[in-house]
């Protein structure tokens, strides 16, 4: 499957005429009543910015769309994968910064005791900050989701 999702990824970015481009495709297995595979697809680009987008629009967009194709061929399969997307180390400059912002705001609730809600953001950060402060070493603050669709935000709260 790595290698379909390889092929996939160039045939994309051929398609889209990019300058310079290259990809590479990691998978890891996660194993919760069935097999699940992630598969994280980096990439290299002199046109990331274009690649990426104003707010990340373009890399969700394409990740979409790559998600849909690599679905259809591991249906084929009879598997079932799940697919990310990075563009220059911006999906992960994201998740980084996500997560060092729930800290600072977790550390700010220990210290005064007030909720504080976060920026809006997809659901993947929010699991991501989710877990983060599921931590042991956080367990004296708790998170929810609030917010609507789009607009949804992670809420810290002393426990």
């Amino acid at each position: 499957m790595e290698l379909q999702i390889k092929t996939l990824t160039e045939d994309f970015l051929a398609g889209l005429q990019l300058d310079e481009a290259s990809c590479s495709v990691v998978r890891r297995t996660e194993t919760e009543g069935e097999e699940l595979e992630h598969y994280f697809v980096q990439i290299k680009t002199t046109d990331a910015p274009l690649l990426i987008g104003r707010h990340g629009d373009n890399l969700e967009a394409f990740q979409h769309l790559l998600r849909l194709a690599a679905s259809k061929k591991a249906e084929e399969l009879n598997r079932r994968v799940t697919l990310f997307v990075d563009i220059d180390g911006y999906r992960k400059r994201k998740e980084d910064e996500a997560v060092e912002l729930a800290l600072r705001r977790a550390q700010q609730v220990r210290t005064t005791g007030n909720p504080i809600k976060l920026p809006p953001m997809d659901g993947f950060l929010r699991r991501l900050v989710h877990l983060e402060l599921a931590k042991p070493e956080w367990e004296d603050v708790t998170t929810e989701s609030a917010g609507r669709a789009g607009f949804r935000a992670v809420v810290i709260k002393k426990s």
